[in-house]
């Protein structure tokens, strides 16, 4: 027979695998409106999953947050960071790419992009979620409580998440 402290660890564990589970299943993949790695999606052979990965991003985002990361260590971790425009670095998660100059847009693109984004000094801003026209419903920008800002020249739709909002 299970002490009364067994059982309440034991409880408390399937607690936290329970949550954990559903967590996981309520992912922003099903429908990408938050900030969040675009690549995530289960696979074999020894890949990162989802849950490993979101797990993963929101320790880089605690991390940056900080002030304990830039797109130089990034960039060691097998990012790849640029300077799209003036005082603005983008950096993208390994293997994800960024999204192709083309008019009209390929129709075989990505269906959303994450980012990193830091100013010119290496401060991390926050990051950036980008939908693909075809995909973005008039959903909110929970940082700005608007809409969607449209890119045309890369065909997608893109909210900032900036710290503290």
């Amino acid at each position: 027979m299970c002490s009364a402290p067994s059982r309440i660890r034991i409880s408390l564990a399937a607690a936290v695998l329970c949550l954990a589970s559903v967590a996981v299943g309520c992912g922003e993949k099903a429908s990408p409106v938050g900030p969040g790695s675009a690549s995530g999606t289960a696979t074999t052979g020894g890949s990162v999953t989802a849950a490993q990965e979101s797990t993963a991003d929101a320790a880089l985002l605690a991390q940056a947050s900080a002030g304990h990361l830039s797109p130089a260590i990034l960039t060691s971790r097998g990012w790849s960071c640029f300077e799209p425009i003036p005082n603005r670095i983008v950096c993208s998660h390994p293997n994800q790419g960024f999204p192709p100059f083309a008019d009209p847009p390929p129709d075989d693109r990505p269906a959303s992009f994450s980012f990193f984004i830091f100013d010119s000094t290496d401060r991390f801003v926050g990051t950036e979620l980008l939908l693909r026209s075809d995909l973005y419903k008039g959903q909110v920008c929970e940082s700005t409580g608007g809409t969607y800002d449209f890119v045309p020249v890369i065909g997608y739709y893109e909210c900032i998440h900036t710290l503290g909002a």
